[in-house]
Order: structure tokens, then C-alpha cells, then sequence
């Protein structure tokens, strides 16, 4: 077999690549999740986020769900002096570590904190610099869970032509 220009590629070599690269993949299922133990429901992650936060002066308020399309999501909100915002973030987030159990985790982005308790993730962005210039700043802090996914929606009735109907 004759490639290029005076180059030989053995035919013995181009099957032998097409054979380890044709095999099939195999299917192992879905990925364990990334914790251990049971999952923790929703209002104690937001309870136990909520009172780390409180013990450091940042008082959080859990937002609405019905805003959010995700079954495995929670907010929680406050305005705080710009001045102390990222200090307070900080020593939360920290008090959350040493004493309710979450753990470091690896944040999304430069400027953001993440941490991770049981089947949740805890991420907030620092508010940095630009927040200086107005007297409070917006403190939000998202959580989702592994295995998030859309909100179930109402089930549809099956019409009276349908061949479930009948």
C-alpha cells in the first residue's frame, strides 16, 4: 500500500489500527454520585446553610421555588454592607466547613466560593470591587443537588380517541 509521496504504510498496520479503534463501547450504566450516605432533603440543606451564615451576621432568606424550574435547586438571598459583603461570605462559608459539616469544594470560577454537604453544592459569588460604589450589595447563594433535573409536569390525560383511552 503506497500514501503520499514515497511513503509506505504497511497494510498490516492500518488494519491493525482499525481494529483497536473499531471496537464497541460498552454501556456501564450511570455515574455513582459524587457523595456517600443518604441524600439530604432540600429544607436541611437550606436550614443548616441558613444558621451557618446566621452565626457569622449574614442573614439569608430562602427564595421562592416557584421561580426556579428545577426540582434540585434552592436560593438564598440577602443585602449586605458592601463594604464587609466578601469578608462575610468568607467567614459563613468557613463556619459552614468547620462546624456543620460541608465541605471545600471546587468553585466554578475565579471570585466565587463553593462548598459541598451530602447530595448538595453551595456556590456564591464574592462581589468584589464594582459592589463598593453602591452602599449594600446583593448577596445570593445558589444550591443544587446531584441528579437536578426539570420539574415534573402535570400528567396528561389521555384524550377519548387515544388507545390508552379505550
Amino acid at each position: 500500500m503506497r500514501r503520499g509521496r514515497g511513503r509506505w504504510v504497511p497494510a498490516v498496520l492500518v488494519m491493525a489500527v482499525a481494529t483497536a479503534c473499531g471496537a464497541p463501547l460498552q454501556d456501564l450504566g450511570p455515574l455513582p454520585p459524587r457523595y456517600s450516605g443518604p441524600p439530604l432533603a432540600a429544607d436541611e440543606a437550606v436550614a443548616d446553610l441558613t444558621a451557618a451564615m446566621a452565626e457569622e451576621g449574614v442573614t439569608v432568606r430562602r427564595m421562592p421555588q416557584n421561580t426556579s424550574p428545577i426540582e434540585c435547586h434552592e436560593t438564598l438571598g440577602a443585602e449586605y454592607p458592601s463594604a464587609t459583603a466578601d469578608a462575610a461570605l468568607r467567614s459563613g462559608f468557613a463556619r459552614a466547613r468547620s462546624g456543620h459539616g460541608w465541605k471545600e469544594s471546587q468553585a466554578p470560577a475565579e471570585g466565587m466560593l463553593s462548598l459541598r454537604k451530602a447530595n448538595w453544592t453551595a456556590t456564591t459569588e464574592l462581589t468584589g470591587s464594582a459592589a463598593a460604589e453602591f452602599p449594600t450589595a446583593q448577596v445570593v447563594i445558589t444550591l443544587l443537588c446531584d441528579g437536578a433535573h426539570s420539574k415534573p409536569q402535570a400528567p396528561a390525560t389521555p384524550s377519548a380517541g387515544s388507545p390508552t383511552a379505550r
